[in-house]
């Protein structure tokens, strides 16, 4: 109860304030009553925004070998095709270390061969051992050795077992050191190779890092030597849109942009892709907005900044007012011009209503103290109080063209005012409230009098509002009331 009584006091002063102003000003000179005509033409809502046009895809190359840079094949802009070389390290000592391997390689493969006849000669010593054991086994039946000697010839036999399985691991292990070998040139054959920079991708150099001679040295990360763009005639921007804005924003919005380097041209483009994560600065929250735009003539460079109006809306020969109508309020001198004075009182008090709900909606969805109350309260009286000063006599901000320029307003206080918690809450609150045809009051002058008219509203731009209901084209609206000098 104390915030709707609260809000009427507020009502009740700025009525009492027009009032003493007309009483100040009567006598003085007369009301000069300017219309409008309602006429038919098309609305455009736009989104504005800037952003950095990028190629599509975009590759850094880089060098995973260390060393100096003896040849650069490329320059800034030249054109180049997947594979083609675009620098070399010097190769001397990555060919050297081939060598080396290569040496190794034939070395491991001698020693196989060494230990291949190492096997044949273990063979030879086993068989001349059962050959031993076979004669002493056939001497002891004779009684012509003794037991003995069959014994030593069973240990040599089985020595030469052993001997024979010794040699065959020793020419595994060869054949190991030799696939060791292969590999180990393999590397060296992959570094030498890397000694050539090639590009991943047909494209365009836009930018290089390196010069001839200079050392590259790679450690933890490759060093960037190169920046290649894929196709220039296909470009994006990715373009940052406020918070309170995105949920106009679908993909396949067109959009229309201009570049500082060509301010009288428009470039046209697409919604491509709305990016899910945030992006917090300062508490602002935006969203990465992807935009698909042609460049056949290659006028489009990566790191322009691009002016972008998203196109979220477009009604075409529609009845439309323009926004100054929708801000008139008859207030100060224009209140003696109106017949019922009642009527003044009712729009009054519908907009001191919806005040007064918004402050409860807060203090029960939120959890509001009276003294986190008290600071929204004074903050959304000072920034209206700001919107209110910054019109002509008699406008006032309503629901037209003001009402995009009063919710960012209540949003800046809500985040001064709110905990993050609290304002994230809010948001959900804003997302989830019904939606219906928007509504405001125009006024006619008729017969030296201003008469109200409820009309429903449907799509606006910067300048003007469809009407789609309560007034059909040819009105004359009511835009001001301005005291001329006798």
């Amino acid at each position: 109860m104390g915030i709707r009584w609260l809000t009427v006091l507020l009502v009740a002063a700025l009525a009492g304030a027009g009032g003493y102003y007309y009483w100040q000003q009567r006598g003085t000179g007369q009301l000069d009553v300017q219309t409008v005509a309602l006429i038919r033409g098309d609305v455009r809502r736009v989104v504005s925004t800037t952003g950095a046009v990028n190629a599509l895809v975009t590759v850094d190359v880089g060098s995973q070998l260390s060393g100096k840079i003896g040849e650069l094949n490329v320059d800034f802009s030249s054109k180049v095709k997947q594979g083609q070389v675009l620098a070399r390290i010097e190769p001397f000592t990555f060919e050297s270390a081939v060598r080396e391997q290569e040496a190794g390689v034939a070395i491991a493969e001698a020693n196989i061969a060494l230990q291949q006849a190492g096997v044949e000669r273990a063979d030879a010593n086993l068989h001349k051992a059962e050959l031993d054991l076979h004669r002493s086994q056939e001497l002891v039946v004779k009684g012509a050795t003794s037991q003995s000697a069959v014994d030593t010839a069973l240990a040599a036999q089985l020595s030469a077992k052993a001997d024979v399985a010794t040699a065959n691991a020793q020419v595994d292990n060869a054949k190991a050191t030799v696939a060791q070998r292969h590999a180990t040139l393999d590397s060296a054959r992959i570094d030498l190779d890397r000694t050539f920079i090639r590009s991943p991708i047909d494209g365009v150099v836009i930018d290089r890092a390196v010069e001839t001679g200079q050392t590259v040295a790679a450690s933890m990360t490759a060093p960037k030597l190169f920046t290649i763009a894929e196709d220039l005639s296909h470009v994006q921007i990715l373009a940052q849109v406020d918070e309170a804005d995105i949920g106009q924003v679908t993909s396949a919005n067109p959009v229309s942009f201009t570049v500082d380097a060509y301010p009288d041209v428009k470039f046209d483009g697409k919604v491509e892709q709305i990016r899910l994560a945030p992006v917090s600065l300062q508490n602002v929250v935006t969203y990465t907005v992807v935009i698909a735009a042609e460049n056949p003539q290659g006028r489009l460079l990566p790191g322009m900044t691009a002016n972008v109006e998203i196109v979220t809306g477009e009604h075409v020969q529609v009845v439309v007012v323009p926004n100054e109508a929708l801000r008139f309020q008859p207030v100060g001198p224009a209140a003696a011009l109106v017949r019922d004075p009642g009527q003044t009182a009712a729009v009054q008090a519908a907009s001191a209503d919806r005040n007064a709900r918004l402050l409860d909606k807060l203090k029960a969805g939120l959890g509001l103290s009276e003294a986190d109350l008290d600071k929204v309260r004074a903050g959304l009286e000072a920034e209206f109080t700001t919107i209110r000063n910054a019109g002509p006599p008699g406008a006032a901000p309503s629901e037209g063209d003001a009402r995009e320029q009063a919710r960012m307003r209540i949003a800046k206080v809500l985040r001064a005012v709110l905990t993050p918690e609290q304002y994230q809450k809010y948001q959900e609150m804003q997302k989830q409230r019904p939606t219906g045809p928007r509504k405001a009051t125009l006024w006619t002058y008729e017969s030296g009098g201003l008469v109200p008219h409820e009309v429903r509203l449907g799509l606006a731009d910067a300048n003007t509002t469809e009407v789609e209901d309560g007034l059909s084209d040819g009105a004359n609206v009511v835009v001001r009331v301005r005291e001329t000098v006798p």
